[in-house]
């Protein structure tokens, strides 16, 4: 018998795209809010902070993945490190990892459908469109590995496009005024609203599962590890800035980005966010 090998059809920019993907999820949607709330102004300091203490974490993906072709990621590593028995462990609880995140995924994107559709807050509409947001991802990975890359591609230029009109339209409408770095806080606020922010970078690990499919992916996924969260970063920071500019009440909102672009871009603008 033959043995089956995986297809490398995934580019060093497709890789990219999906890393940004991986990163860019739930957390940049609900969270400024809250770290806002925790620590007003210094929120930014924080975005700052974590990005550095997650680029630790990132240079050290970077370094091993450079030293392997095959797909698996964290299994893959842990597996040649310590013994199956430790490869084993790390595989299922970074699954388990991954899918407490994909619901809590499903959970913001529901509360931002919400701002279309109120009966989707709560009760049996909110299951059933969760349910159907399950299935319908499940399905494009069934498509192929290519075809998968094109999808992840449209869903990334999707997701960072409104981001980015979002910056350079409300950099133009910010307050000064709103900009608040008293009281300074204390070390435990500080460090937990880090903690707290570690939520929005996450996602990059899952870039190196897919080695075995990428082309030259001893040099293509340290790239895209790394130039993604150098992207992530700065789009961030550059978020929070607009949203604490433009939003007066940012600490008490629970949508934030789309309360903030409904302020300087109109019911349009908290649509164009929410969509």
């Amino acid at each position: 018998m033959t043995e089956e090998k995986l297809v490398r059809g995934i580019s060093r920019w497709d890789l990219l795209a999906i890393t940004i993907n991986l990163i860019i999820g739930a957390g940049i949607f609900g969270l400024p809010g809250a770290v806002t709330k925790a620590i007003g102004g210094y929120s930014l300091i924080a975005f700052a902070v974590c990005a550095l203490i997650v680029a630790l974490i990132v240079l050290c993906f970077a370094e091993v993945s450079s030293r392997f072709t095959a797909t698996g990621g964290m299994y893959l590593y842990a597996r040649e490190a310590f013994g199956a028995a430790v490869g084993f462990q790390v595989g299922w609880l970074y699954w388990i990892v991954r899918v407490t995140t994909f619901a809590a995924n499903c959970n913001l994107l529901l509360n931002y459908l919400g701002f279309f559709v109120p009966s989707a807050n709560e009760g049996w509409l909110r299951t059933l469109l969760i349910g159907l947001v399950v299935l319908i991802l499940t399905a494009v990975n069934f498509l192929g590995v290519r075809q998968s890359a094109i999808l992840t591609n449209i869903f990334t230029v999707g997701k960072i496009v409104p981001l980015i009109v979002f910056v350079a339209v409300g950099l133009f409408f910010i307050q000064p005024e709103n900009f608040s770095f008293s009281p300074t806080p204390e070390t435990g606020s500080f460090s937990s609203a880090v903690l707290l922010l570690i939520y929005a970078y996450v996602g990059f690990e899952a870039a190196a599962i897919p080695a075995g499919e990428t082309r030259d992916p001893q040099r293509s996924v340290p790239f895209a590890l790394l130039t993604a969260l150098a992207i992530v970063a700065v789009l961030y920071i550059l978020i929070q800035i607009v949203c604490i500019g433009t939003l007066p009440e940012l600490a008490d909102s629970q949508r934030p980005l789309a309360d903030a672009a409904g302020k300087f871009m109109g019911s349009f603008g908290a649509a164009f966010i929410t969509v």
